[in-house]
Order: structure tokens, then sequence, then C-alpha cells
């Protein structure tokens, strides 16, 4: 698989602000008063990147496809995904935890993006993985799209749990206005 120039720019920004924001975070972030520790994501990661290495090339080019249209509404969805999820990362500050965390002083975060989508790095992180998947005619990454998807709905759960916990009827007001996952989408605010 042959990442073009706009995947690698994408996915190489998402990782440099993680990898940036984890170590501020680290440095200079609010104590933590209750976290759910979780290894999840490096689960899925490994899932992922090992099935990938696992199925053998030449089942993978039955899973290609090369529709121009598709490649560049994935390419679109990619770069509009990626400053989705750069902006809500960069709204959010020092409250972001790799894991679902209540902060000292905990602020309720509903500007920006958080005023479109409740979990909008999850939002985000869908897209560029479709984008991606899209604009590189790979049809295999839908897999780790489902995959993604199946995760990120388990976390969701647990994360508004302890939002609930934590901010109550406010946090259920909030959830009756903006949608979980997709804009604007009425089906799925609770």
């Amino acid at each position: 698989m042959n990442l073009t120039p706009l995947n690698l720019v994408c996915w190489g920004a998402f990782a440099v602000v993680w990898f940036l924001g984890a170590v501020y975070n680290a440095l200079k972030a609010p104590h933590t008063l209750t976290r759910r520790a979780r290894y999840d994501s490096l689960i899925l990661v490994l899932v992922i990147w090992g099935g990938m290495h696992a199925i053998p090339p030449t089942y993978w080019i039955v899973t290609q496809f090369h529709l121009l249209a598709l490649q560049i509404a994935g390419s679109f969805l990619l770069g509009v995904s990626t400053l989705y999820t750069l902006w809500s990362r960069g709204i959010l500050g020092k409250m972001w935890a790799n894991n679902a965390a209540i902060k000292e002083d905990h602020q309720f975060v509903t500007k920006g993006p958080y005023g479109i989508t409740r979990h909008p790095i999850y939002t985000g992180l869908l897209g560029m993985i479709l984008g991606s998947t899209l604009s590189l005619g790979q049809g295999l990454g839908f897999l780790a799209f489902l995959l993604t998807l199946f995760f990120i709905l388990n976390r969701i759960r647990h994360e508004e749990c302890l939002l609930v916990m934590t901010f109550g009827e406010r946090y259920l007001e909030y959830k009756k206005h903006v949608p979980k996952l997709i804009p604007g989408w009425k089906g799925e605010k609770h």
C-alpha cells in the first residue's frame, strides 16, 4: 500500500500533535482525580497492524478499487477530518486524557467542535480512517473503520457514564442538544 502525500501529512500531523500534546499534558495538566485505566486503544492498534501484516499482500488486491471520484472525496474527507480532529484536541487542551478521566477543576467543554458533536476527536478519527480508505482505494480499510467504530462506541459508553456522574443534569442537557458522533444527525443524540 503506497501512501499519498496527503495521507502522510494528515497522519503525520495527527501523530505529532498527539505525542506533543501527551507530553505537554503530562507536565502541565491538572491532577487527575478519577481515571478509568484502559488499554483498548493499544489493543486496537495491535489488532489492525497485526491483521494487515498477517494477511498476504496478494489477498489485498481483491479489496482495491480505483474510482477517481471516491479517491477525491476520500482525500477531501481526510483533510477536513484531520483539521476537525486537531481543532478538537486543541480546544480540549489540558482536559484531554488518553483514557476517560476527570481532572482537578475539570472544565466542561462545549465550545467549538464540542458544540457540533459530543465526541469530535472520535468523529474526526473515524473520518480520517474512512477518508484514507477511500483516497487510497483500499477496501480492507473498511475493516479497520468498523473495528475502530466498535472500539469508539464502547469507549463513549464508559466516558459518558463518567461525565454524567461528574456533571449530572448539565451533561444530560448537553446530550439532548448535541449529537454523539455525526454532525447534524438528530437520531443519535442519546
